[in-house]
């Protein structure tokens, strides 16, 4: 008997309920039906999804699927009535003050965030996404029922992001939280969250116009026109409530002297709302551990000399991070009369380009490629006022690293040639510019600067050395990253034009290299086919002669003629085929009949089959266009044979041997459920590899597996076949380092995965 979970309803929070507004219990009475039967509906098709991609899986991962369909199943109730519950409490919880929502809740523990599982990032992420595409176009909509709450509650609620209920972000991370209580894997979880996206998260924006229609109807602003922009944001910018997420990420002082020649504040990059900050937010927390900073406030008295690691005075220049309003360097906090000069993100912004355009910068060498950004920072500002020791904002530093840290993967990849690595190398600081400008850079898996480096990255892959730097896929990755580093300042539209340009080329040739792939894999699909069909044959034919004594003209015509009958019948119609059976059945009448029968009744039998077979044996030949001067001699023959053994007389005979038996295949080291064994077998066509190392080394694609590993055959980017494997044979070079499989999946995520595991690791050491 399977094991039943019984869910409990989501509490949005503990103490006493809290009264709403009479028209916000109208809102939500009409939402939480409306949302709920959008779920009901999105569950009743859950079956026929989740059944639809299992049939497309191996059996292993099958069963995934059909127990996310059991469960849905089992536990469809308690999750409808769950997220109705959730829904009411979201609306219970708008109405609470921020002291009675940190009452209600209690303080989220650091250790909490900083050690989140990879499945729970996982979702975390999705969940980003999903609401970034559901809030896109509803903005205006969303402020507007925002303004028209905090009238209700006559202003002594500030609804912002976090506490809208009709936050898409809100909406999905209760039926995340709904789904936490199944008994689900972190895939089937991601399908259904995808499946809610696509049936009640569409229906969003919608919701939200109701909402204001209902309140609008109860006399709540009924004649607002446009939404009253908050105090201290311009217009345009997000819901209420918008900043930059995470610890320090306050803006720097605006009295801060500019340095570096910076964009003028004008030009500085709008913050991101908080709700698709939420990643960069986590990264913040993960990135505790690397801080070492000294508490806060904990400054030295004004004039004491500020502490350094492992004691002294505190330099007249250097790198300072700004946390909680206090300076530290070194992670300890400088006193009150330091000469500090706050670094804002606009001045970093100009900083960045001015490096960005440094020959030193861009080239390198032995010693520029062990210096960092900061390095050159520190350099650029010491040149310009060595008296004071500058500070650059938490978040901005907090930017500097992880962007560091993502780049040490991306040049420590494997799959990458080390020529593309230089390449690639060269857009840290372009890219250290695009995630201080937005820091959804780290979450929006749809940014054009991300798509464009996992772009060029992809095409990278397949590029050979050998096939030098004169090759158009080297010439055309080279110009888009020039073309960022001479032009990218301020216009994040660069990337986008950049991306269309280079996607239009790569799937021109992915379209080219398609072609030629598939015209290999037919090719050796067919000579597959045509080996498996000419052993079969041969193997029966074998299996009828072997060890026998017969006429000569029996072996003529089965080894020559017949052979070649039963050879196109395999290959037209396939040995299930009525055809193959009724030829195949010729094969042991015909070794019958020229065997020596002395019975009067076999005798007789004989003579009326040998007449059937003669027919049989010139109408399958002429079906091939077999000689007709061939078959008619050799069936001449054949009627001889008969007529001799019908009359009791001896006929001449040969011996048939045995055919030898095939060679047993080398045995290999690794056994057949290897590991590497049953990923050799499973491998895809567009599979790269690397054969070899150093500058030997080949990149070939897999151009066809067939039958499951038996043949696995390797192009180059030309179409050229350059390696033939079996499943056994390539998990044996994997094993022994001879063949690298190359990732060509999205670098960018790669990377960010990579990131955020190191730092767990920090966190938990």
């Amino acid at each position: 008997m399977s094991k039943v979970t019984r869910l409990k309803p989501l509490e949005g929070g503990k103490g006493r309920a809290l009264s709403l507004p009479r028209p916000l219990e109208r809102v939500r009475d009409r939402i939480t039906e409306r949302a709920g039967g959008l779920l009901a509906d999105m569950l009743d098709g859950a079956d026929d999804t989740l059944f639809d991609l299992a049939e497309k899986e191996t059996d292993s991962e099958r069963d995934r699927y059909f127990d996310a369909m059991r469960e849905l199943r089992l536990q469809r109730g308690a999750l409808e009535t769950g997220f109705r519950q959730a829904l009411g409490n979201l609306f219970q919880d708008s109405a609470r003050t921020p002291d009675d929502r940190e009452r209600a809740t209690g303080k989220v523990a650091v250790e909490d965030l900083a050690l989140v599982k990879h499945e729970e990032l996982e979702t975390t992420v999705a969940l980003d996404n999903l609401a970034r595409r559901a809030r896109k176009g509803h903005d205006e909509a969303l402020r507007a029922f925002q303004h028209r709450l905090e009238y209700l509650f006559e202003s002594k609620v500030d609804v912002t992001e976090r506490n809208n209920p009709l936050e898409p972000r809100n909406l999905a991370a209760c039926f995340s939280a709904c789904l936490e209580r199944l008994s689900l894997d972190i895939r089937a979880r991601l399908i259904v969250l995808k499946l809610f996206e696509r049936v009640v998260m569409d229906e969003a924006g919608a919701m939200v116009d109701e909402a204001n229609r209902v309140l609008a109807d109860a006399g709540v602003l009924p004649d607002m026109k446009t939404v009253p922009v908050p105090r201290g944001r311009p217009a345009g910018e997000g819901g209420a409530g918008a900043g930059t997420s995470g610890s320090g990420a306050s803006a720097a002082p605006e009295q801060s002297r500019t340095a570096g020649g910076s964009p003028s504040a004008g030009d500085a990059p709008a913050a991101a709302p908080p709700a698709d900050n939420a990643m960069f937010g986590l990264l913040q927390e993960l990135l505790t551990t690397l801080r070492g900073l000294g508490p806060a406030g904990g400054a030295p008295a004004s004039g004491a000399s500020a502490p350094v690691a492992g004691g002294g005075a505190a330099p007249t220049s250097g790198m300072a991070i700004m946390h909680n309003g206090v300076a530290h360097l070194n992670g300890a906090p400088l006193t009150a009369d330091a000469p500090v000069q706050a670094v804002s993100s606009q001045d970093l912004f100009g900083l960045l380009t001015r490096l960005q355009r440094l020959e030193h910068a861009l080239e390198g060498g032995a010693d520029a490629q062990d210096r960092s950004v900061k390095d050159e920072l520190s350099d650029l500002l010491e040149s310009e006022n060595s008296e004071a020791i500058h500070a650059l904002d938490q978040a901005d530093d907090d930017v500097i690293n992880l962007v560091a840290m993502l780049f040490d993967f991306i040049l420590d990849d494997e799959g990458l040639p080390s020529e593309i690595k230089a390449l690639i190398g060269r857009l840290q600081i372009p890219l250290l510019k695009v995630a201080i400008a937005d820091k959804t850079f780290f979450s929006n898996e749809e940014h054009d600067a991300r798509l464009l480096l996992n772009t060029l990255a992809r095409a990278g892959c397949q590029w050979d050395p050998q096939q030098g730097y004169d090759d158009e896929t080297y010439q055309r990755i080279d110009r888009a990253v020039h073309a960022i580093i001479d032009d990218y300042d301020e216009d994040a539209a660069l990337f986008s034009e950049l991306l269309a340009e280079f996607e239009s080329f790569f799937s021109d040739q992915r379209a080219r290299a398609e072609r030629v792939a598939e015209r290999v894999r037919e090719a050796e699909e067919g000579k597959a086919r045509a080996e498996q069909a000419a052993d079969a044959v041969r193997r029966y034919i074998d299996a009828r002669l072997a060890g026998r004594q017969v006429p000569d003209v029996a072996v003529r015509l089965l080894r020559q003629g017949w052979q070649q009958v039963l050879y196109l019948t395999w290959l037209r119609q396939g040995e299930d085929s009525d055809t193959w059976r009724r030829y195949a059945k010729v094969v042991d009448a015909l070794v019958w009949s020229v065997m020596p029968h002395r019975a009067p009744a076999d005798l007789e039998k004989l003579r009326d089959l040998s007449p059937k077979v003669v027919r049989a044996l010139e109408h399958g030949l002429e079906s091939i266009q077999y000689d007709a001067g061939e078959t008619r001699a050799l069936l001449d023959d054949l009627l001889a044979v008969h007529d001799s053994l019908i009359k009791g007389l001896e006929t001449e005979r040969v011996a048939v041997p045995k055919a030898p038996e095939p060679e047993p295949p080398a045995p290999s080291a690794l056994p057949d459920d290897h590991e590497l064994v049953a990923r050799a077998r499973r491998l895809r066509a567009g599979q790269w590899l690397e054969i070899g190392d150093g500058d030997d080394a080949q990149r070939a694609k897999l151009a066809a597996n067939i039958r499951d590993g038996a043949k696995l055959v390797f192009i180059n980017r030309r179409g050229i076949k350059v390696r033939e494997y079996d499943a056994a044979g390539l998990a044996q070079a994997l094993h022994d380092g001879e063949v690298k499989l190359i990732e060509d999946g999205a670098l960018f995520d790669r990377a960010l995965e990579a990131v955020i595991s190191d730092l767990r690791r920090m966190q938990s050491a």
